[in-house]
């Protein structure tokens, strides 16, 4: 998708789009709506567009060793917990909530952990977006941290 098509996207939702110098002397876009300036300021068409919702943000894996060890206590007080293997586990970002894939050291199922808004949440992959079922399967099969 090109920067005019994304342009198009973030008009059809309402927005008219400027352009300006940030202090640092590079360029950044942001969005108005009804003349005046609905969001902060970003280095490009795509993050914008990103931020507003009108193109998904794929999924990220992260480094977040705060959410690995918040599931990770959460895993422990389950009621048949396994050994974890740290270094095996991952954690991806989509949309607002980071997810996390817990790696037995025993060859256990990995445990898979949403932690959102509403604290953390033991899931299955029927209960998680496509999108991150996806990513974690194309990660595990490649075998890329």
């Amino acid at each position: 998708m090109g920067d005019e098509e994304i342009e198009i996207a973030i008009r059809r939702a309402g927005y008219d789009i400027r352009w300006e110098l940030a202090a640092s002397g590079v360029r950044v876009v942001y969005a108005l709506r009804d003349g005046k300036r609905h969001t902060r300021s970003h280095v490009s068409l795509l993050a914008l567009a990103q931020y507003l919702g009108r193109i998904e943000r794929p999924v990220q894996f992260v480094e977040d060793r705060d959410a690995l060890e918040t599931a990770i206590s959460k895993h422990a007080e389950e009621r048949h917990p396994f050994v974890v293997r740290r270094e095996s586990c991952r954690v991806a970002l989509f949309r607002s909530n980071k997810y996390v894939q817990l790696v037995s050291a025993a060859g256990y199922p990995p445990a898979m952990y949403e932690l959102g808004d509403g604290g953390v949440r033991r899931t299955s992959k029927g209960n998680l977006p496509p999108e991150v079922v996806a990513a974690f399967a194309a990660v595990n099969v490649a075998g890329v941290a």
